[in-house]
């Protein structure tokens, strides 16, 4: 029998773990769990594994697997060199962080130029979540320009735009993950410098916080210098800086890749890669995800009204707001992304046929008639 510890808030990990495996759950608020007697660790990005936080793992301890695609909170080369194997759950949200920045753009686009088309968008980043952002951008005909260096290196069918066409782009859009070193280091990668001279419509960070420098953006937007910014992530998590989300035009609690199928996905897929290593001879265990009818009422909607009925981007907004002056701030911040009811994604939702003929734009975004 495997012994499995796991975060208690990896979703349906009770229903996902395979049968073969004997589980404890821990408390990740109550930090790093006594793992002596366990064989494999499941987490998420809250627990920071590292040289100094983890020095050293119990030598039972042969596998760690992260819901999340993301592993900048992970210490790989410490814990590799400790004889661990690490999984991650890479692409599990990509259509949920997808659909967030489509709605989002959508929501920006009928408040402040409803009339104007969007531009060109570079997305910088075209890993999984960055082309996934692609795909459904070309469903809207958006112009797009696609900022990779890492990808061009490992995939010479990728062949990206020069930094100097990606920063004359109308709005950027971030998919890169959070690194400090070498030389692809995206840490600040949007700073005065690149900010200086230009004139963005709107700038939306749904990858890592870091990525861009808040103080630096908050600064050019307060002089005029761009139009808005989205932020779903922050450099200091959960602690996010409140006068950075009072400027934003929407600014959510890291939650553009939380969706139903999406966290399903990613317990699933750590469930079946640690199934894989220890050969239990199945991976996760069945489970399905029920469909979502919106029976909506026969009352007058406009696209901002349908959007936000179907998705609660701006739900999570004001409650961000509502707590930044909260002195414990960052404990709800936390509870914001864990207790909140999941959104399904838009092709598991269906909605009168009537509200999709009104609205293309809803049936673009891959909603389904009744």
């Amino acid at each position: 029998m495997i012994h499995v510890s796991a975060d208690q808030n990896l979703y349906k990990i009770k229903e996902l773990i395979p049968p073969q495996t004997e589980l404890s759950l821990y408390d990740p608020s109550q930090g790093i769990p006594d793992l002596s007697q366990a064989d494999a660790m499941l987490l998420r990005t809250v627990t920071h594994l590292t040289e100094e936080s983890f020095p050293n793992p119990p030598a039972t301890l042969k596998f760690i697997g992260t819901g999340s695609s993301g592993t900048d909170h992970l210490d790989n080369e410490h814990l590799e060199g400790k004889g661990i194997t690490l999984a991650s759950s890479n692409g599990c949200n990509a259509r949920a962080v997808a659909e967030y920045v489509m709605t989002a753009l959508l929501l920006w686009k009928e408040k402040k130029q409803p009339k104007e088309s969007f531009g060109k968008i570079g997305v910088i980043g075209v890993g999984k979540a960055g082309s996934a952002v692609v795909d459904l951008l070309s469903n809207f005909d958006i112009d797009c320009v696609l900022y990779d260096p890492p990808r061009q290196q490992r995939d010479p069918d990728f062949t990206p735009a020069s930094l100097q066409e990606v920063l004359d782009c109308d709005i950027l859009t971030f998919h890169a993950p959070l690194s400090k070193k070498g030389p692809h280091a995206t840490y600040h990668w949007l700073d005065e410098e690149k900010l200086a001279g230009k004139s963005f419509k709107l700038i939306i960070n749904a990858a890592r916080g870091g990525v861009i420098d808040e103080l630096a953006l908050m600064k050019y937007y307060v002089e005029g210098k761009i139009g808005d910014y989205i932020l779903d992530v922050w450099e200091r998590e959960p602690d996010f800086n409140t006068e950075v989300a009072k400027h934003a035009f929407i600014a959510t609690p890291h939650i553009a890749g939380y969706s139903e199928q999406a966290k399903v996905n990613a317990t699933k897929m750590i469930c079946d890669q640690l199934a894989a290593f220890f050969e239990l001879g199945s991976g996760s265990a069945d489970y399905e995800i029920p469909e979502r009818i919106e029976d909506l009422a026969h009352i007058q909607y406009d696209l901002t009204k349908l959007i936000t009925r179907l998705n609660p981007i701006l739900g999570y907004d004001k409650a961000l707001r509502d707590l930044s002056d909260r002195p414990d701030k960052g404990v709800l911040f936390r509870n914001l992304r864990n207790e909140w009811p999941l959104r399904y994604e838009y092709a598991s939702l269906k909605i009168r046929k009537e509200l999709l003929r009104e609205f293309k734009e809803i049936h673009m975004l891959g909603v389904q008639p009744i």
